[in-house]
């Protein structure tokens, strides 16, 4: 595939049906793909929550019990399907979601990684977790570009 700006009109581009440009060809919405990343994502993240729960090595702000992981949960899987919104208000909103959940990421989540986190299956979700955000984030820069994914 490759993306290339969106300069001639296009029919319904971007409401995860994957329907074509004026000119017939078929286009891939940027909107599914990055809703399917984010879901990827979190369900990953609630995968090791679980984990690390039966493993009594979770974070103790941050476990299957607290009000704050529930709450990151529901605005994550939020966060997927506003994705798949047409609106730039929507589009905005989740970038800026984004952006500060990389932020954390990188700057709060390793304060919190111990050495008694620092499992194979712990290592894998972090490193996966945070890939994803970034290609949605990546998907989300496009979308808001109004470009378009065209098969060659």
């Amino acid at each position: 595939m490759t993306t290339t700006p969106a300069t001639a009109p296009t029919t319904n581009t971007d409401t995860g049906t994957g329907t074509g440009t004026a000119s017939g060809r078929r286009t891939a919405p940027y909107g599914r793909h990055m809703s399917n990343v984010l879901v990827a994502a979190f369900t990953l993240s609630a995968g090791h929550t679980v984990y690390a729960s039966v493993e009594g090595i979770e974070d103790p702000t941050f476990t299957v019990t607290t009000p704050l992981a529930w709450a990151f949960y529901v605005v994550g899987f939020g966060a997927a399907v506003l994705a798949r919104r047409t609106g730039r208000a929507a589009q905005a909103a989740v970038l800026a979601y984004l952006t500060a959940l990389l932020a954390i990421s990188v700057f709060y989540y390793p304060t919190t990684f111990g050495p008694r986190q620092q499992t194979t299956f712990g290592w894998f979700e972090n490193d996966v977790y945070v890939g994803l955000l970034v290609t949605a984030t990546y998907l989300g820069v496009q979308r808001l570009r109004r470009t378009t994914l065209t098969p060659r």
